[in-house]
């Protein structure tokens, strides 16, 4: 599926969107959210990723989780977690997607990379209305995307006004600001992302909590065909869809069947370090260390 496709195909199918209370509804989404995307975005993402220095086909793993709320246990074996993958990601040449703020499955990726002198890039894709400019690292490579299908830098594209929105998670190497200011609305070029970065390699999502906007991350990333590993004990969101895998207790926001299951593996955080070390090299070993 190309980020055309991406786009065009979240115009119909799925019951979900990412904002306010009740259920999730992807028809309410504007060229300026998450389900549309304007006339030439998939151009314009292509030319944005290039300017990053991140052009050509690599084997991608997207991370999505609790932001908010994360259980302090669960964020310290979260941690060893992604410690221990730093250099396996580093080996594969993979390149991490994820929202990019400095709270937690993102935060603690970055901290990972940052205390194992991992060099893989880590790219923070983020909606430019809810996050602060002004904390960006500045060290980190930095594109605009607009809603008329333009890219560019932070002075020609701008942002929020200084003091306002989210920090910047200062251990990402890379940042791509998208059209939108509610949370959610970067989900679906999170997973145009992750399609135009992969080209003809693999990409892996990994879930670890959460709460709406994952529900809504997980849904694209399964109608895309992306497969998953879910984290289970790590609570919220992946829970729920544990307990589906496992139990089959339905979960009314996304809709789950035998095309899903076969795209989900379950791994508990307890011992996960060993299966999502084998799940990362069955996936990526074939396709060389990508480009950074």
């Amino acid at each position: 599926m190309s980020p055309s496709d991406v786009f065009a195909s979240l115009r119909s199918c799925l019951p979900i969107h990412a904002h306010g209370s009740g259920s999730l509804d992807l028809g309410e989404m504007t060229p300026e959210g998450t389900g549309q995307a304007p006339s030439g975005a998939a151009t314009a993402l292509a030319g944005a990723l290039d300017a990053l220095g991140l052009s050509g086909s690599r084997p991608v793993l997207v991370l999505i989780g609790g932001a908010a709320n994360l259980d302090p246990a669960v964020a310290d074996d979260l941690l060893s977690l992604f410690e221990r993958l730093a250099p396996r990601l580093d080996a594969l040449g993979v390149t991490v997607v994820d929202g990019g703020t400095a709270f937690g499955v993102m935060a603690l990726m970055g901290q990972a990379r940052h205390r194992t002198g991992a060099r893989f890039p880590l790219l923070g894709v983020a909606a430019r209305g809810t996050v602060a400019l002004e904390t960006r690292p500045s060290r980190a490579a930095i594109r605009v995307l607009s809603g008329e299908g333009q890219w560019g830098d932070i002075a020609r594209l701008g942002g929020r006004a200084s003091g306002e929105g989210a920090r910047l998670d200062p251990n990402h190497s890379h940042f791509l600001l998208t059209p939108g200011d509610r949370w959610g609305d970067e989900s679906a070029w999170i997973g145009a992302v992750a399609t135009q970065l992969a080209g003809d390699c693999p990409a892996l999502t990994l879930v670890a909590a959460g709460g709406r906007v994952t529900r809504l991350d997980v849904a694209l990333a399964l109608q895309s065909g992306r497969c998953l590993i879910v984290l289970a004990g790590t609570g919220g969101t992946a829970e729920l869809l544990t307990e589906w895998w496992r139990h089959g207790r339905e979960m009314a926001e996304i809709p789950l069947g035998v095309r899903e299951r076969a795209l989900m593996r379950v791994v508990e955080m307890a011992d996960a370090v060993a299966p999502v070390v084998d799940i990362l090299a069955q996936r990526f070993a074939s396709t060389g260390v990508g480009k950074a």
